[in-house]
């Protein structure tokens, strides 16, 4: 996914990460302090990351949240 892409239109939240090179992730995504987004999979040991260059898409994983949130 291109950042322009990531920053228009991924939000906050729990989503399942489809990677470009096979398989998925469970992750959450965040904003650094200047705005742009982090990407932390459950299954990395490394922490987050702001590159998406691997990222094929995202299904977002809704929560009871976003179900009250969105009335």
């Amino acid at each position: 996914m291109s950042r322009d892409e990531v920053q228009t239109t991924v939000k906050h939240g729990l989503y399942r990460v489809y990677w470009t090179s096979g398989g998925s992730s469970l992750a959450a995504v965040g904003s650094t302090a200047n705005g742009d987004r982090w990407l932390a999979p459950t299954n990395w040991i490394s922490g987050e990351t702001t590159d998406w260059s691997g990222v094929e898409r995202v299904e977002r994983i809704h929560t009871r949240e976003d179900i009250v949130w969105s009335r």
